[in-house]
């Protein structure tokens, strides 16, 4: 390590082993901090090493502010690509050891990607009964944004009428064995 012959993976396997026996040396974790920085800096690591190695270094309460500093400018690019569970995941890893990355890359951490599928009428009404396999949005954000355009239209004036006991109705028939779903 010392040498600088262990591979950019490696160090990320290494901290993660690390953090699953909970195991802290001081003298390690500051070899392994500035080899990652190093690595962070160069570009060596994927945003999927990057986001395991802080989750595992905040596990043990390894904290060094140049690591944790370089990992965020890594990620700062793709950051709006990161699903809602790693952006909370990594949030959640820098509040475990107070690091302030900047008010901007929490910002960026916690805008939500806009559902860009329309507004689902029937789910408003309380009878979409497709729940999450809907096609439609079920944000809050998608109805907003589809009202603020104007081209909201309620199923009453969009020619459906209500036929929510008509789609409710067939998720309480008894299949071929007599069970009720």
């Amino acid at each position: 390590l010392k040498d600088g012959d262990v591979r950019s993976r490696e160090l990320c396997d290494v901290v993660g082993a690390l953090a699953r026996s909970k195991y802290f040396d001081p003298g390690l974790f500051e070899l392994l901090a500035s080899e990652l920085q190093r690595a962070c800096r160069k570009g060596r690591l994927g945003a999927a090493e990057i986001l395991q190695v802080l989750c595992s270094m905040s596990e043990l309460n390894a904290y060094n502010a140049a690591l944790f500093g370089a990992a965020c400018e890594a990620l700062r690019p793709g950051l709006k690509d990161f699903s809602e569970a790693l952006r909370s995941r990594l949030e959640a890893a820098l509040k475990r050891v107070n690091h302030d990355p900047g008010s901007d890359f929490f910002n960026c951490l916690q805008q939500r990607p806009r559902d860009t599928r329309e507004a689902c009428p029937m789910f408003w009404r309380g009878q979409c009964k497709w729940g999450p396999k809907c096609k439609l949005s079920h944000d809050q954000d998608s109805f907003e944004a589809t009202a603020r355009e104007g081209n909201w239209r309620p199923p009453s004036q969009s020619g459906g009428r209500s036929v929510g006991f008509n789609q409710s109705s067939d998720l309480f028939k008894a299949d071929r064995c007599g069970a009720l779903w």
